[in-house]
Formats: C-alpha cells, sequence, structure tokens
C-alpha cells in the first residue's frame, strides 16, 4: 500500500500562490491556505500514526483529537500546537468567510512558508520517542 506524504500539499499550496489563467486568484489563495494547514496537520497525524497505529486517533474529531495531542504534549510540542491553531484559524477564514477582505499574495506564502517550516524543523524534527511518549485521546 501506498503512503500519501503530506507534505506533497505544500507543492499544491506553492501552485496556488501562481496565477493561473482562467482561475480566480481568490480562490487560488483560499486553497493554498487551506492545503498548507492539512499538510501540517497530516504530517502530525502521519507522525502519530508510525509510532502508535493507524487508529491512535478517533475517526471523528480528528482534528480537535490532533489539536489537543499537541496542546498537552509538553513543551517540545507547544510550537506544533500553536502554529495549528494559527493555520487552523487561517484555513477557516479561508473556508467560510466568503464575505471577508480579498486575500493577499504575501500573507498566504508567508503561511505556506510557516507551514513548511513547521513541518521541517519541528513535526519531523521531534523523534519517535516524543511522538511516542504523546498521550492519546480515548478512542
Amino acid at each position: 500500500m501506498m503512503t500519501f506524504d503530506p507534505e506533497a500539499w505544500l507543492e499544491v499550496a506553492e501552485v496556488c500562490c501562481d496565477t493561473i489563467p482562467g482561475v480566480d486568484g481568490e480562490a487560488l489563495l483560499r486553497t493554498s491556505l487551506n492545503r498548507a494547514y492539512y499538510a501540517a496537520l497530516l504530517s502530525v497525524k502521519r507522525r502519530i500514526e508510525r509510532v502508535h497505529g493507524r487508529d491512535a486517533l478517533p475517526r471523528s474529531r480528528t482534528h480537535a483529537a490532533i489539536i489537543e495531542v499537541m496542546r498537552s504534549g509538553g513543551d517540545q510540542f507547544t510550537e506544533i500546537y500553536k502554529g495549528l491553531q494559527v493555520l487552523r484559524t487561517l484555513r477557516e477564514g479561508a473556508d467560510y468567510q466568503l464575505g471577508s477582505e480579498p486575500l493577499l499574495w504575501h500573507v498566504v506564502h508567508a503561511q505556506v512558508r510557516f507551514s513548511s517550516s513547521l513541518i521541517r524543523r519541528r513535526i519531523k524534527a521531534l523523534s519517535d520517542a516524543e511522538f511516542r511518549a504523546l498521550p492519546l485521546p480515548p478512542k
């Protein structure tokens, strides 16, 4: 079985920061924020499942469960928790606040870079032992 690497969503987020003829620019920027959030969130999920197994997290309310695990994981997970909160807030705004001010390319692109940094410098940098020590939610 092939396992998708959620970090690949960052490539999609980058592409969506570009102008694509015939595609609404605002839709692209909103999609970029969405993909940046999911790249980070699913990178955490992948790390948790790698050490705890595929059924480590509940199938419903998975977002909340992952964020709660990061919140309760201790100091080494604080930046991941805070980063996911920021990315989630921006993603929710992009997905649900249709009457908001237009997104700015430099702001969105900064969040894509932030997600990339969070994945590479925090999520992937922590050891399996640190992820193994995380308190998991009840199933």
